[in-house]
């Protein structure tokens, strides 16, 4: 299985990813610049997911919201290709959501300033999003504590995962 979460810097992906990765026994593969991005490296995690439980801490989504064309490993074919195989693999997407202030107080605790705005970053997974073939989860961290543990029951997880919550 393998769940995708995407969303701004200072949303608590990591710290869902964690969370679900106890639950779960789930391997968790953090996709960073440093990281390929490919569409054979996306794609060689959606093959891996079959027989192996994986949170992938972003994916395939964030280059097209934090780079520009010219920038990114991917283009639109290959990020529609890559959804068709998610769809015949039963990846769960979601959106890790947070109001505006929460995130920049967040990464300021951090010393990290976002590399573009933060609406103009929320725009871009909405417009990718609502272009998207799969259905797309959204859990909101706006009120987790200050020390960003979130409590994510097994009922919450079991609903994201069988594609109950979407934008």
């Amino acid at each position: 299985m393998l769940i995708v979460l995407e969303g701004c810097d200072g949303t608590g992906k990591t710290t869902l990813a964690h969370n679900l990765s106890k639950m779960l026994g789930a391997e968790i593969i953090h996709c960073t610049t440093n990281t390929p991005n490919t569409a054979w490296f996306f794609r060689d995690i959606i093959e891996t997911a079959r027989t192996k439980n994986i949170i992938a801490d972003r994916f395939c989504y964030g280059q097209f919201v934090y780079q520009n064309e010219d920038e990114r490993q991917l283009t639109k074919r290959d990020l529609y290709d890559l959804e068709l195989a998610m769809l015949n693999t039963g990846v769960r997407v979601v959106y890790v959501d947070c109001d505006e202030q929460v995130i920049n107080t967040r990464l300021a605790a951090r010393n990290e300033v976002p590399m573009k705005p933060i609406r103009q970053l929320k725009d871009g997974y909405l417009k990718i999003f609502s272009d998207s073939l799969l259905k797309i989860a959204v859990v909101d961290t706006t009120k987790s504590t200050d020390s960003y543990v979130m409590t994510f029951n097994k009922t919450r997880a079991k609903e994201i995962l069988e594609g109950r919550e979407s934008i």
